[in-house]
């Protein structure tokens, strides 16, 4: 029996630290439907068929240049590192393999920069050789910056041991009652809700006016948490089996994070234009919001999905760099 409020905290996770030096001075400036994100991400996208796919090994044109997903994602390591296609679920995943270069974002020109690998996973962290084998083809390709290609190459690289989620937050939790937290939304989120309007179901984006919608953020980090858990594990379940476990997940952590209370917070709403998707070529905006906020209550209970959203990254996007979250903890008054 699978146990949709504890499983899924089961995960693994392991972050990598590549150091990387590139050619000449590498800056990406404000462009229409585009940022550092979804450049380095994309790179990323197109390198992976090349190294990992197992019908280019075979001789074979890659699935990306004929088929819509992977067809053979029992051995290929792209089905697990790339935009997984769920059959059960009828849709791809978010990225199990999340980069973010943090000094990329700034506005000055750099020659050295850190890369952050998050392996979200156990396929994931099974084919880390892999990963790691994209990284440096990435940047024997170069990255796309002001009209031309800059290389870069990987000085060093270091892991840490993978760990669940549920054991990093219970070595937090130990000896330890958290009552605030920090949030920075350091690249765009986007986060899109369903609302009854009166011509029906709509979608509503939240754009840091008003409250931050906290409690259904992690509501839907949470259900996509047990979705992808169900889909690493194999579970012999249909496609609404594993939607009604995912469900309880969510609406368990809603619950939980209904007891905190966003005491402050730095919001501005962020738009880089639109892009043009090449699945399907139609338009979507890059856009979102960025900035902190703060939250205080008992925070132990709701530690380990708010752990997920910081790990793992948030709302919609997050295979293109958006999403990225980092978490700070606070002691307070036991």
């Amino acid at each position: 029996m699978y146990d949709p409020l504890t499983d899924p905290l089961r995960l693994p996770v392991q972050q990598l630290t590549a150091h990387c030096l590139a050619e000449r001075p590498l800056y990406f400036p404000p462009r229409e439907g585009s940022t550092p994100g979804t450049t380095f991400n994309g790179a990323f996208g197109s390198e992976i068929w090349a190294v990992g796919c197992q019908r280019r090994q075979q001789g074979l044109p890659a699935c990306n240049q004929t088929q819509d997903h992977c067809q053979q994602p029992a051995a290929c390591p792209v089905h697990w590192l790339y935009k997984p296609y769920s059959t059960a679920h009828r849709r791809a995943f978010s990225r199990p393999v999340l980069l973010h270069a943090p000094g990329l974002d700034s506005a000055n020109p750099i020659t050295s920069f850190t890369l952050k690998i998050t392996l979200w996973g156990r396929h994931a962290i099974r084919h880390r050789t892999v990963v790691e084998q994209t990284i440096r083809a990435m940047g024997q390709a170069g990255l796309g910056s002001e009209g031309s290609r800059t290389r870069f190459t990987v000085a060093e690289m270091t892991a840490e041991l993978p760990m669940a989620l549920g054991d990093k937050a219970a070595a937090l939790i130990a000896n330890n009652v958290w009552r605030r937290a920090l949030l920075a939304f350091e690249t765009p989120f986007l986060y899109r809700a369903t609302v009854e309007g009166h011509d029906g179901q709509k979608e509503k984006l939240f754009l840091a006016g008003g409250a931050l919608p906290l409690s259904a953020m992690l509501g839907n980090r949470a259900y996509e948490l047990a979705a992808w858990d169900m889909e690493e594990r194999g579970l012999d379940l249909d496609s609404q089996a594993r939607h009604d476990l995912a469900r309880q997940t969510r609406q368990h952590v809603e619950a939980l994070a209904e007891a905190l209370i966003v005491t402050d917070h730095s919001l501005v709403p962020v738009n880089h234009g639109s892009r043009q998707a090449k699945s399907n070529g139609r338009f979507f905006p890059i856009q979102g919001f960025v900035g902190q906020a703060q939250i205080e209550g008992d925070i132990n209970p709701v530690l380990p999905w708010l752990l997920a959203l910081a790990v793992g990254g948030g709302g919609q996007k997050r295979a293109m760099g958006f999403g990225v979250v980092r978490l700070w903890l606070q002691v307070g008054d036991v």
